[in-house]
């Protein structure tokens, strides 16, 4: 195997299984850090997986439909907001490629004058257009009515690590963006701390599963952002808060509770404990976890990476 990103053709194996046991290697290109899942799947077999199986593939989340994604993932997009808030104006047209229930579209929608999705799951775009009210195209973009160079944003969260071709996609939605927009790709990290850092051999496996077929880090991510003619930098964004790690750390097994670890952590407590208890526990507990999280990010061992920039 070749790396497509680098072409160097002498790549390590860093894992041969996957999540849920299935057997598949992963390879590692120690040139520019991509890691590659060893797949055959073509694009066509991919936009047919999506607009069909993938959410009734066993769960990668515990959430199957675009009603419960949606309540799920709505309150969660302060990070990606402020991190594209400068760019964002009553202007502004904004796409978002995998754009799902259209959690993120529904707080940008307040903040641009035009927002506009894709995602190949037929159910979710259906809901994030009655939801949002905008229009969601459930096919290639080449293949919607939607004019080149018309964007001033273009964003794609959890996408990237989907798609059969990398620079392919990068390259067809830069042909969508206004010469001074600006592009933002978030995907997860492969320095994430659980499966980089701690020794966790059942969260190592986990990690990997088969609807990724691309592992990035910052360099990779930059590096292929470089080459599709993009300058920018990579931001470090920790979704899981640190008591969902303290149960990985202690067990090596997934948290029942794994939604409430995408949200400000609190302890178990009593009902009839005391205002003031649970004030300063629920104190403690946050600025802990504030604290946790911008180590992670200074070190650059967050569970998602982001970039943003523009065409050089």
């Amino acid at each position: 195997m070749i790396c497509p990103l680098c072409h160097n053709a002498t790549l390590t194996i860093i894992a041969r299984e996957l999540r849920q046991g299935e057997k598949r290697k992963v390879f590692f290109c120690r040139r520019c850090e991509l890691g590659i899942l060893d797949s055959k799947i073509g694009a066509g077999e991919l936009k047919k997986f999506y607009a069909a199986e993938y959410r009734q593939s066993p769960k990668l989340t515990s959430q199957g439909n675009p009603a419960e994604l949606f309540s799920t993932f709505a309150p969660l997009q302060d990070n990606r907001l402020r991190l594209l808030r400068p760019y964002l104006t009553k202007k502004t047209n904004l796409l978002e490629v995998g754009c799902s229930a259209g959690m993120f579209l529904y707080h940008a929608k307040k903040r641009v004058r035009e927002v506009v999705g894709i995602d190949f799951d037929t159910a979710s775009a259906k809901y994030a257009a009655r939801k949002c009210h905008c229009q969601i195209y459930t096919t290639d973009i080449t293949e919607t009515p939607l004019p080149k160079k018309y964007f001033d944003a273009i964003v794609a969260f959890q996408t990237l690590e989907h798609v059969a071709n990398p620079i392919e996609f990068i390259n067809t939605l830069k042909e969508y963006l206004k010469p001074s927009g600006v592009m933002m790709i978030e995907v997860p990290n492969l320095y994430d701390t659980l499966a980089y850092v701690y020794d966790l051999p059942n969260h190592y496996k986990f990690f990997f599963h088969a609807a990724h077929l691309w592992y990035f880090t910052a360099r990779s991510l930059n590096k292929l952002m470089s080459d599709c003619d993009f300058k920018g930098r990579v931001h470090y964004q920790q979704d899981y808060n640190i008591l969902n790690h303290f149960h990985w750390i202690q067990e090596d097994t997934p948290d029942p509770r794994s939604f409430a670890g995408l949200n400000p952590p609190h302890f178990p407590l009593q009902a009839n404990i005391s205002p003031k208890i649970k004030k300063a526990l629920d104190q403690f507990i946050i600025k802990v976890d504030k604290d946790y999280k911008k180590i992670l990010a200074d070190l650059g061992i967050t569970s998602n990476i982001t970039f943003i920039g523009k065409v050089k």
